[in-house]
This record gives structure tokens, sequence and C-alpha cells, in this order.
């Protein structure tokens, strides 16, 4: 299992986490060219560590949780899926791994000259992962990191200080702290993690965040990765089979209690299919989770400021003139103590309200409405590059005209969210959605440096084409067909 020697840290102080960060670099220096074996060995004892630890893990994030968070969707989202994942990685590593071949300039080509890319492992990589899948947002990063054959260090979430924990102590059992630690700690850790050199540095969470972790590792020039988030739309088509798009919207919107970066944030419809689309959601809502505020598939909010901030976006739409309906409640809460907040349905949004400007992350839908499909990417251009799209419909120019107007990370059409699992597709965002992939190939290329490489024989080809001083006709006649009359 290749268990660790040394205990990783916890609650560091600046010079720890020096210490820490030059003992895998001087390790990755000192192991040379990091082969397939090894790199196979590790990924293997990241899924024994997940296969393990599954149990413990998905019981202490339900605790994050306040005790509501479902443990099947636990299971599935952050441990069988990444199972997959690394099974995935381990099956194309030696193709990633090998050189590519590419094109050489003439006349070098008509020498010898040979050109290729090497994909060589960056070195120490830093990640930085969330709360709302603190498990799973930790893994799958690091399954891109050891598969390109780095070192890593982990800082999960302040706000799941005992998933943190846990993961403090259960790393050391699969790896050595030189190949991969974990840092636990409040915000003043987390800044000065963001702000160490490394070689990669690969952070999830919201975009005001990310944007101040950028400006730490832009101190040390480091490379990022960002995962963030924003308004990800569902844009049902009146092609769509309105029942099957109500049903996915439904189920996507409602998955850990709507806190997922990926999760659907608004809906724009045509006007007239509105009612009948809402009516379906609040059918699915009712099927999907009766008893909502006491159903054990269902999660929490994930704290108090969390609660207050959703229910002030309700509470300003309210005000503002929006429609609200409250889904398998009467009300917004059942009592102080329960946090599981049933779906709200917002009708009538417009642009002055809050709810229409920050990312919900949480069981509140907006519903716009929309006459000509023309209408769409201006109405989401205020909220422009979310991480997801989601398309309805079965009209391919419709589709295509939303493709090429409305730009996203990513894309799923007829579905929601289930992009995010096909391992052979980068996952990603653009713009203020973050920045960078990872997830199958792109991920092993992201965590890698692109190394170019020309190699030459021992001719000398430059004086063949006039291209060493003192430069003449000959050389000029050459220029002169690439550039015309100089």
């Amino acid at each position: 299992m290749g268990a660790a020697e040394h205990h990783n840290a916890t609650g560091l102080n600046a010079q720890n986490l020096d210490a820490l960060l030059e003992l895998q670099r001087s390790k990755f220096r000192a192991e040379g060219e990091v082969t397939y074996s090894t790199r196979i060995d590790r990924l293997k004892r990241l899924k024994a560590l997940i296969v393990e630890n599954k149990t413990e893990f998905a019981i202490t994030t339900k605790r994050e949780f306040g005790g509501a968070r479902s443990y099947e969707f636990s299971l599935f989202s952050e441990f069988a899926s990444k199972v997959e994942a690394i099974n995935y990685s381990m099956k194309h590593l030696k193709e990633w791994m090998k050189p590519e071949k590419r094109k050489t300039n003439k006349p070098m080509n008509f020498f010898g000259g040979k050109s290729q890319v090497r994909h060589f492992p960056k070195g120490v990589v830093g990640i930085i992962s969330p709360w709302n899948l603190p498990f799973g947002l930790t893994v799958a990063p690091l399954t891109s990191a050891l598969a390109a054959g780095n070192r890593a260090l982990l800082k999960p979430s302040e706000f799941v200080p005992k998933t943190a924990a846990l993961f403090a102590e259960v790393v050391p059992k699969y790896f050595s702290e030189d190949e991969v630690a974990v840092v636990t700690g409040g915000a003043d850790i987390s800044q000065r993690f963001a702000e160490l050199p490394f070689d990669h540095l690969l952070f999830t969470g919201s975009t005001k965040v990310g944007a101040k972790v950028m400006q730490s590792a832009s101190k040390n020039l480091v490379p990022v990765t960002l995962e963030l988030g924003g308004k990800s739309p569902v844009i049902i088509g009146r092609s769509a089979k309105l029942d099957l798009a109500g049903t996915r919207l439904t189920f996507g919107k409602l998955l850990n209690g709507g806190q997922l970066c990926l999760s659907p944030d608004y809906v724009v419809v045509p006007d007239e299919l509105e009612e009948q689309l809402i009516a379906r959601v609040v059918k699915e809502a009712q099927s999907m989770y009766p008893n909502i505020t006491e159903n054990e598939d269902y999660a929490g909010v994930i704290n108090e400021r969390h609660f207050a901030r959703l229910q002030n976006y309700i509470d300003d739409a309210v005000a503002k003139g929006a429609k609200l309906t409250i889904v398998g409640a009467e009300k917004t809460r059942a009592s102080d103590d329960n946090r599981r907040m049933p779906l709200h349905i917002l009708q009538n949004v417009n642009e002055d309200m809050l709810v229409m400007h920050e990312e919900i992350f949480g069981p509140v839908l907006p519903v716009m409405t929309y006459s000509d499909v023309e209408e769409v990417p201006d109405m989401i251009e205020p909220r422009r590059n979310p991480l997801a799209m989601y398309y309805f419909g079965k009209d391919n120019r419709e589709q295509e005209y939303l493709l090429s107007r409305v730009q996203s990370g990513g894309v799923c059409i007829n579905d929601i969210t289930l992009h995010y699992v096909q391992e052979d597709l980068p996952f990603g965002g653009i713009g203020a959605s973050g920045m960078g992939a990872y997830h199958g190939p792109e991920g092993f290329k992201n965590m890698s440096h692109a190394r170019a490489i020309y190699s030459q024989t021992m001719i000398d080809v430059l004086p063949i084409i006039g291209a060493r001083p003192p430069f003449g006709e000959k050389f000029r006649k050459r220029i002169t067909k690439t550039l015309g009359a100089i």
C-alpha cells in the first residue's frame, strides 16, 4: 500500500508550508523520470483509498451537512464516479505518455530533422477543493495530477473541517508525505497556500474567491486551473420533449440541494410552455422528494449563512414583483434546526433582482420566458460565460444557433450535468466560470508540460540554405519566395 512514514501536518504556519513544498519538490527532482509503473502504482493506491474509506468519508460529509445529506448521492457522485475515472486513466495512461510525432519544416526534414512533443510532469501541484463535494472534488483533480506524474499538496475547504481532518488522517496511510500531503486550517492557511510557488495550482470554488487565488498565484507566476461556476442556463426549445425536460431539470436542480457548480441555475422557456413546464417540475419534485424537508435523499443547505443568503434572494425577488411557488412544503423552513429548503420557483423575474445576478447554489429556480429563440443569447448575456449550458430540443439549427452565440464551459443536449461524468470529455469553464480543464486526456495534458523537442543529425543545415552570415543572394532568394519582393 505504500503507507507513509511521516504524518501530514495540520495547522501549519508559513515556514512549515514552505518546507513541505520543498520536500516534495526535492523528491521530485531526485526521482527523475516518473515511470509508467510508478504512476499506475500511485493511481492504484488512490483507488484503494477511495474503496477502503468510502463509508467513513460519506458519513463524515453527512455530518458536515448537519445530517441532511444523501448517503447514496455521496456514494455515486463522490466515490463510484471517481473510481471509474481512475480506471479510465489507468487504461489510457500508456497512450497519453507516448511522444507525439510532429511535422518538421523544410528543408530540415530532408536532412534528418525530427520534431516531437513529450508530456513531462510539472512537479508539485496544489489543489484547493470546495465544501459542496469535499471528497470528489479533491480526488478528481488529484487523479489527473498523479496520472501526469506530479506530486500534490491538498487543501480541503475549511468549511468542512471534519472531512479535512479525515483526509489528513487517511492520506498518510496510502502516500508518503513527499508524494501527497494534506494541509488543514482556516482562511489564513488557505491564502498562504495559494501564495506558494507551486508548479501548478488548481482551485475549485466561487468566481470571487477564484479571482483572489489567481492574484495570489500570479506573485510566483504559477499556472492555474480555476473551476468556478456561474449561472448555468437551461434553454427549453419548442421542439423539446417537455416531460423529459421537466424531469431532468428537476433532478439536476435538486441534486445536493442545488449546491453543485453545474447545477442548472435558471430556465428560459417559450412563453406558451411556461406553465406546462412548471407543472411538470412541481410534479417531479413531489415524486422524487415526498415530504421534502424530512427526506433522507435530499440535502440541506450547508450552513446558516448560506440559508440566509438564499432567503435574501427569495425575499428580494418577491419584493420586486416575482411570483413565488414553494414546492413540497408550506414555507421555506420546516423548523429552526432544519436546513432542508424546499424548491422555490420564481416567475416574472427581471434584471433588478439579486437572484438574476448571483450564482444561486441552492434550491431556487428562476424562470424567464421568450417568444423567439433569437432573444435568448441577449437574455443570457448579462450572466455570460457560465460553467454549463443545457439545451432541450430536437431542432439542430436552433441548437447550433445557441452553441455559436452562447458561450459556456461545457454543454449538455437534452440532459443536465452528465457531461461531467464523461471521462473522455474535458471539464472546465470559460471566462468567469474558470480556465483550464481536467478529466481524461485534457487533465493529463493540463497537469503536464508539453515539451517541444527537435533533433537534428550532424549535418549542418543552415549553410546549405544560406541562413548563416554573411547572408548572400541565395538566402535573399529564399526569403523572397515567402515574402515576395524585398
